[in-house]
């Protein structure tokens, strides 16, 4: 299928939606349907040679959302990759620590690098994903919504913490600047927030962290703007890496982009995001991401471009198999809506 054709089925999906009352934006619980049946996303994948596919995910394999997904699948003359994913979520227990990963991402530890425990003084651990400067050339550390702004919870000013869940003076790194709005009551762009680092914290910049045994150390993670610049690197089966807290390096590969009206269990309830990258866990191999990672800088492993940002994760099921799923924000709309510019020296 041409791309054309792919985003116009996808439009049309998403009109379909609100015109079969799938989703009700003037209820009290939110955009998200409460029957998990009636709840779809629609994304496409890139094939290569001009080939784009339909990519569509649904909670149950069977219900309003699945013959809604089968009647898309025959508009896209079989063009279309129908697969089940039961529950997308961002870790609800807010005092996770992974004692299990690896001690040197969760200690203190200075210069800051990206991969590093972080959080809000009384939220929950996440990662720094990536160091950048605001349109005033302020420097700062992007993560998470959830992990340095509480979901919307936190105030401006709010001091940030490294390593997180560890709340001592000496540990204090900045104080949160920034953060995408997240809302129950629409379809949200990303989970994001930015903090401003204090003028004494030294860092190694956007670089994979050398001497942990991580592949490819020193090596600088590049940003790449507009989305759809974005975007056009990313073929499906294309493979992806990241640092975080919990697992430290890990790579994935690319199973469908431009993911809209994905579902995500949050500490508020289910809400929709737009705009993700879905990142398929590698048979055999470490998680992509587990809780404690969110926050964490994507990047392709060829070029080492920051693609994303992760913030939820679970499971779908192919066939009677269970494999490991992430979803991550699109890196070039969040740099875009928090106005950041990745640091490159």
């Amino acid at each position: 299928m041409k791309k054309d054709s792919v985003l116009n089925l996808k439009k049309n999906l998403l009109r379909t939606l609100a015109r079969r009352g799938f989703q009700r934006p003037n209820q009290l619980e939110g955009l998200a349907s409460p029957n998990i049946e009636e709840r779809i996303a629609v994304g496409y994948s890139h094939l290569g040679k001009g080939s784009y596919r339909l990519e569509l995910r649904v909670q149950r394999g069977s219900g309003a959302a699945y013959r809604l997904a089968e009647e898309f699948k025959k508009k896209a003359k079989q063009e279309a990759n129908i697969q089940e994913v039961p529950r997308i979520e961002i870790p609800l227990d807010p005092n996770y620590v992974d004692l299990g990963g690896l001690k040197s991402l969760v200690q203190h530890k200075r210069p800051l690098h990206i991969g590093l425990s972080i959080s809000h003084s009384d939220g929950p651990a996440g990662t720094l994903g990536a160091f950048a400067t605001d349109d005033h050339g302020s420097l700062g550390i992007l993560s998470n919504n959830h992990v340095l702004a509480l979901m919307g919870g936190a105030r401006l000013r709010d001091r940030v913490i490294q390593p997180g869940l560890s709340n001592l003076a000496e540990n204090e790194i900045g104080f949160l600047s920034n953060y995408i709005l997240i809302s129950k009551r629409r379809r949200d762009s990303s989970d994001a927030a930015f903090a401003i680092l204090d003028q004494d914290i030294p860092h190694e910049s956007n670089r994979i962290p050398s001497g942990l045994g991580f592949p490819f150390g020193g090596t600088t993670i590049k940003e790449i703007k507009p989305a759809d610049q974005l975007l056009a690197l990313l073929r499906a089966n294309t493979p992806v890496c990241k640092i975080g807290s919990t697992t430290g390096f890990t790579e994935g590969r690319v199973t469908a982009i431009d993911v809209d009206n994905q579902a995500v269990e949050t500490s508020k309830g289910p809400i929709v995001f737009n705009n993700l990258i879905e990142v398929e866990h590698l048979p055999g191999k470490k998680p992509f991401t587990r809780p404690g990672d969110s926050g964490s800088m994507v990047f392709t492993k060829d070029g080492f471009w920051a693609v994303g940002l992760h913030f939820a994760g679970g499971y779908k099921t192919i066939g009677q198999k269970r494999v490991g799923v992430s979803y991550s924000c699109n890196m070039a709309v969040v740099l875009r809506t928090l106005k950041l510019t990745l640091w490159q020296q």
